[in-house]
């Protein structure tokens, strides 16, 4: 009797022990690092070191700050001309979330400014780009994925892209 107590008495702690650990007491702690003040705490680190390394930082109307790293020639798009956008897409800590070279054979993805789904600091973007250029940007994600998140994309995270403008095609009237 007192064996049969024993195991039970054993199985019990390993099953509390297990619940206590399990995944979804992890995916609480990993809700409590995903806030929007860590996601400010971030950006001001990232552009901060941007300044420091000598870089000019503008910010759109909208709150995307964008880097020159390449001046293109030309007009900027307008809504329903057809862009060519070479791209590489990162969360903060540096992972790449996206690349336009996974996706495309020319590495470029082509699309209808501002009708083709687009989160909306990447459209915010692309009006401050004209062909030739190639500009780092960061959307806040107020303009990306907010609180939410997407895929593999932690809600409240800033987006990292430095893309390059290859052609921008007027929309046919």
């Amino acid at each position: 009797m007192r064996k049969n107590f024993l195991l039970v008495a054993l199985i019990s702690a390993i099953l509390l022990a297990f619940g206590s650990s399990s995944c979804f007491n992890e995916s609480d702690n990993d809700a409590d690092k995903y806030t929007p003040q860590r996601e400010q705490q971030l950006l001001k680190v990232y552009l901060d070191s941007l300044n420091r390394r000598g870089y000019d930082v503008d910010t759109t109307a909208k709150g995307v700050y964008l880097v020159k790293l390449q001046n293109g020639e030309g007009a900027t798009p307008k809504t329903g001309d057809t862009l060519s956008v070479m791209y590489v897409g990162y969360l903060m800590d540096g992972t790449i979330f996206d690349a336009s070279f996974y996706h495309f054979t020319d590495s470029c993805w082509t699309f209808v400014y501002k009708v083709d789904g687009a989160i909306e600091g990447w459209n915010e973007a692309m009006a401050y780009m004209n062909k030739g250029s190639r500009v780092e940007f960061i959307v806040p994600s107020g303009l990306a994925y907010g609180p939410k998140g997407a895929g593999f994309i932690p809600p409240y995270s800033s987006l990292i892209f430095v893309a390059k403008m290859k052609n921008i095609r007027p929309k046919q009237e």
